[in-house]
């Protein structure tokens, strides 16, 4: 559903906490690795987020931070992702790992 005065797909919030998925302590670990806003989550990525996550908060970053990521993106909750999804985006984390 559209915010009124915003069209269909537009972001209801500038605000991280306003994104499926995330809530205020997922928002503050991103802005402390230099994501502050919903844009700039989807032009880094859900895969290049959680790594940056992974290496800032290396045992409380779990493999659901990356679902929630994606899930934040597409605005879908993290545990209703497509299980094809969710191995692509293990299979994206570990090529970035190199």
């Amino acid at each position: 559903m559209a915010e009124r005065g915003r069209p269909e797909g537009a972001g209801a919030s500038d605000s991280l906490e306003a994104l499926k998925n995330l809530g205020p302590l997922s928002a503050a670990r991103l802005r402390s690795v230099g994501i502050n806003s919903p844009e700039e989550l989807r032009e880094v990525g859900a895969v290049r987020a959680y790594l940056k996550l992974k290496r800032a908060y290396p045992y409380e970053t779990t493999v659901i931070a990356l679902y929630a990521l994606e899930g934040a993106i597409t605005d879908t909750r993290w545990y209703a992702l497509p299980d094809e999804t969710k191995a692509r985006l293990r299979k994206q984390v570990v090529l970035w790992r190199g």
